[in-house]
Parts: structure tokens; sequence; C-alpha cells
């Protein structure tokens, strides 16, 4: 077994080593200025950022936000370039209705040049403790409204020939426990992007996925993350809680408060991640930004009971009444048979 785990590391570090070899790119880069670029989500975090930077950089930004004050906000620190359209993704009427006014504005020209799918939400707690509602609500913003803004944009885009950034998560190549709605939506928005790539490579329009790690932005609060937590656990019944016991939702609280509180502040970075493959001639398909998100990568091609064994106390260690460790339960139990 020993040997299978070490020849499996040493395998995937050798393809890591020669893999730049056969995947270099050209780093010349497109002046973009005066071209449209859609944003989604520009009410905080990366969109928000980026829908700053690319206007700064000259770009046309039409700045998709869900609420009115987002879009004020946002426009009392841009430039008079810079449109707002306020725009549910989860609502088809109001990305028809914000297509409408772009594709009027674009009359004329080239197209739109770029399109970032950035808007995303957050839920997280053990699967016995979320509603169904719970994942559909996350997998609506993250998945499928991504999949409409994206069929709906994109005439304008293979008119442009122009470039597709998905803003992912590097939740979506590994499911840490008590990410399951997240990870499954950010799983979904992976295998989205590789089919769409595939499909538009013929129209010479390029797509990009964006994979970071834990990054200190507003989706990230551990205070809100910690409420939901503990009304997860009100909404128990007492027989359920008996079984996970209080230490349980300790442990997870503490958890999660230390991993908000360790995410990286390096907002910019993921900035200029997003922006690279809507500057550059020739953007690769996927960008992990962050130490941990590199990481996390590496973890995900290895054997799944290494996996395990490493996330067993990722964003904490799940403990039961019977002071036995999940996964230490798992391992005899899995033995036994």
């Amino acid at each position: 077994m020993l040997f299978i785990v070490v020849l499996a590391i040493v395998t995937f570090v050798s393809i890591l080593l020669i893999l730049p070899i056969f995947s270099r790119r050209n780093t010349a880069t497109l002046n973009i200025k005066d071209k449209y670029v859609l944003i989604t989500g520009c009410d905080s975090g990366f969109g928000r950022e980026t829908a700053l930077r690319l206007d700064k950089m000259g770009v046309c930004v039409l700045a998709t936000c869900l609420t009115e004050e987002g879009e004020q906000s946002l426009r009392s620190v841009a430039s008079e370039k810079l449109k707002t359209f306020q725009m549910d993704v989860t609502d088809p009427q109001q990305i028809e209705a914000v297509f409408f006014k772009v594709n009027q504005l674009l009359e004329g020209s080239s197209g739109l040049w770029g399109l970032v799918n950035n808007a995303g939400i957050l839920t997280v707690g053990p699967v016995e403790w979320l509603p169904l509602d719970a994942y559909k609500k996350v997998a609506d913003v993250n998945l499928w409204g991504l999949v409409d803004v994206t069929k709906t944009f994109l005439p304008l885009i293979k008119k442009a020939k122009g470039r597709i950034v998905i803003v992912s998560s590097i939740a979506g190549v590994i499911s840490p426990q008590a990410f399951s709605p997240y990870c499954i939506s950010k799983y979904g928005v992976e295998a989205f992007a590789d089919a769409l790539r595939r499909e538009m490579r013929p129209f010479e329009v390029l797509v990009s996925v964006i994979e970071p790690g834990a990054t200190r932005t507003p989706i990230l609060n551990d205070v809100l993350l910690c409420a939901r937590l503990k009304q997860l656990w009100d909404n128990l019944s007492e027989e359920k809680q008996q079984e996970y016991g209080k230490g349980y939702l300790e442990n997870a609280t503490k958890g999660f408060r230390d991993w908000c509180k360790s995410a990286s502040k390096q907002v910019s970075r993921v900035i200029d991640a997003i922006v690279l493959p809507l500057t550059s001639r020739s953007p690769k398909k996927c960008y992990v930004i962050g130490q941990d998100a590199w990481q996390l990568k590496f973890l995900s091609h290895l054997p799944e009971v290494l996996q395990d064994f490493v996330l067993r106390e990722f964003p904490f260690r799940v403990v039961v009444p019977s002071g036995r460790d999940l996964f230490e339960k798992s391992s005899t139990n899995g033995s036994a048979h």
C-alpha cells in the first residue's frame, strides 16, 4: 500500500514538472481599452473589484448588481464610462431585460468581448443538517444562473470572438466536509466550463476558469456562517442533536471561524487572474490562486484514502458523542468488509 502511495505522489510531481514544457502560453497581451466586458455579481467582492480594475484600464464595463444599492455604490467610485444594471442571475426575465439593453448598447459594435461570471453565494453545514432548499438555492445562483447568463449572452460573445471567464473555486475539484452545497454547485460549474470551452473553440471563443482558495471577501463572513450553523443546529430534532453532540457544533463553529480568519487578504491576486484571460492572446484554461488552493488541487489528484486522511480535520475535526473520530469509524467499518 505504501509503495502505491509513494508511486502516485512521485508520478504526480513528475507530471507537474513536465507539464509546463507542453503548456507554455504566448505571454503577449491585447489592448482591450474601449472593448465591452459584462461582469455579474458586482455588489461586492471579486465582481466589484474586477469592475473597478477594468474601468481604470479604459474598458467599457457593464456591471450587474443584485441590488440598487450595489449599483449606486459602484457608480459612486467608477468613471462615467461604467454602466450598471440590476440583475438577479436566478431570474430569467431580468437576464433577458439586461440582454435587451446591452444588445441595444452594442448595436454597430463588434460585440461583447468578455463575460465574467462571478455571482455566487456560500452555504455551509453537514448534509443531515441542511434542508434540500439550501442546496437548491446555492445551485440556482452558482450554477443554473451562470448557465442561463452564459447562454443568453453567448451570441454577442461569439460575434466578438471574445472571452468567457468563469469564477469557480478550488471547491470545484475537492469536497471537504460541511461544504457539500457549495462544492456541488462548483463541481457543476467546472463541468459546464469544460464542455463550453470545447464547444466554443471552433468559434474562436476562449473559456477560462478561475479557482481561488479562501479569500477575504464578504462571502467569507465568520459571524454569518457561524450563526447559520447555530440556526441549523436549533432546527434539528432532539434525537439528532444527541446523535451529533454539542461538541460537534462547537468544533464546527470554531473551525469555520478559524478558516475565515485564515483566508488570504490578497484579493488583488484573484483580480489579476480574472483580468488575465481577457487581456492575454493565449489564456490558460485554468488559473489556480492561493497556497491553499494549490495544496488542495494537488490533494485532489492523490488517492481518496489520503484525501480523507488529510481532510479529516478540515475545516474541523469531526467527533461524535462516542468519542470516536468519524474517519476512524469509517476505516474500521471498511476493514470489516
